[in-house]
């Protein structure tokens, strides 16, 4: 039996007029993600053979960091046209090299759709051309008194079709400027389910509060780890999180600055990122005597970029000497305006390896840091 092949669209070539900001909303992250992220997030894409974006030219590296983010599906996109008919018949044409036999047409700025939904309209599909999602109003238009009982039915996207009669329908339709998919099909062909009351439209700004709702904020951990000689033929030069002590100071290709180092470890590991060494190579000339604190300012930018947030970082030295209790309040301020944080979310403490193995024996300094990260600004 041939296998039905499913192709789902997504229209996100809109300027968003209504919604008064310089970028589409369908591009405007919250907690670092978008609306069209959030949307295919929450659909199971193995049931779509195929999923086709229309973009505006400008927007295109919205597609590829999309794309990324589904590396093992078959994602493309095409030109965004003058008025949304266009890009949806620009949609079609290039989907129709591939042969889909259904095809789900979506708006970007719908993303509430749940999976059940896309799934009862992908099996209407089985025994009908078209399934068109609405819900009843309940509010009433009143144009007369024989219309005063009734609803108004409000008509939603995904709206799905046999892909030959909806590319049909397009090629052959005078319309130039079709608000929606269905308007050009004949009436005959058109089949309505029930849709979602929770698959709202953004249009406005403040139509965002109910994308808030909807997400949750990420959290995670990374653990960081770093231990340097001590330099016995020295009685000063030791600088941990960024703080001068005057004590012998560590061996290292920079300044071995354990607690910034194993700091920085600690947020690459909760960004999913490589150590320290793959950044700034310790055969690399570059980073000859290099203050840590450059590390840790990367290390701040990385999470910036990726829009993350420190909750909690604690870092715990392991050594027979220094005092580090004498000089932890200088560290976390330190700390705390290298990453520009609050000092209260900044743990600095330390404890001895009880006289045993080489930190036992005064000849080295470990540092060990754990950090949380949030994607919601705190």
């Amino acid at each position: 039996m041939k296998k039905t092949k499913n192709a789902l669209v997504i229209l996100a070539g809109g300027t968003g007029k209504r919604f008064n900001k310089k970028l589409p909303k369908q591009f405007n992250e919250i907690n670092g993600i978008n609306l069209i992220d959030f949307f295919l997030n929450r659909l199971d894409t193995n049931n779509f053979d195929i999923i086709l974006i229309v973009i505006k030219k400008s927007y295109h590296r919205f597609f590829e960091k999309i794309k990324r983010s589904f590396p093992n599906k078959q994602l493309i996109y095409v030109e965004a046209g003058k008025n949304r008919q266009v890009s949806s018949f620009n949609a079609l044409k290039k989907l129709k090299q591939y042969n889909p036999n259904k095809v789900l047409i979506h708006d970007a700025a719908r993303p509430f759709c749940s999976n059940k939904l896309t799934a009862k309209i992908l099996k209407h599909l089985d025994k009908n051309i078209s399934a068109i999602p609405y819900i009843v109003s309940p509010d009433r238009k009143v144009i007369s008194k024989q219309d005063f009982n009734k609803n108004l039915k409000l008509i939603q996207t995904p709206q799905g079709f046999d892909f030959k009669t909806i590319f049909k329908s397009h090629f052959k339709t005078k319309m130039l400027n079709a608000k929606d998919d269905s308007v050009l099909i004949s009436k005959k062909e058109l089949s309505f389910i029930k849709g979602e009351k929770l698959n709202v439209k953004i249009t406005y700004p403040e139509d965002l509060n109910y994308f808030k709702l909807f997400l949750k904020p990420i959290y995670k951990s990374g653990i960081g780890y770093d231990i340097h000689r001590i330099d016995t033929n020295t009685k000063k030069g030791l600088k941990l999180c960024g703080v001068k002590i005057n004590f012998n100071k560590l061996i290292g290709h920079s300044d071995a600055d354990v607690g910034i180092h194993a700091i920085c470890d600690s947020i690459f590991g909760a960004l999913s990122m490589k150590d320290i060494g793959y950044y700034f190579s310790n055969k690399d000339t570059k980073w000859k005597n290099k203050n840590s604190e450059y590390f840790l300012k990367f290390a701040r930018n990385k999470l910036k970029e990726k829009n993350f947030f420190i909750v909690n970082l604690d870092i715990n030295f392991i050594c027979e000497k220094p005092n580090i209790n004498k000089y932890r309040k200088q560290m976390i301020s330190k700390i705390s305006s290298l990453l520009k944080i609050s000092e209260k979310i900044i743990s600095i403490k330390a404890t001895t390896n009880e006289k045993i193995g080489f930190i036992g024996d005064g000849l080295g300094i470990a540092a060990e840091s754990i950090v949380q990260i949030t994607n919601e600004k705190i």
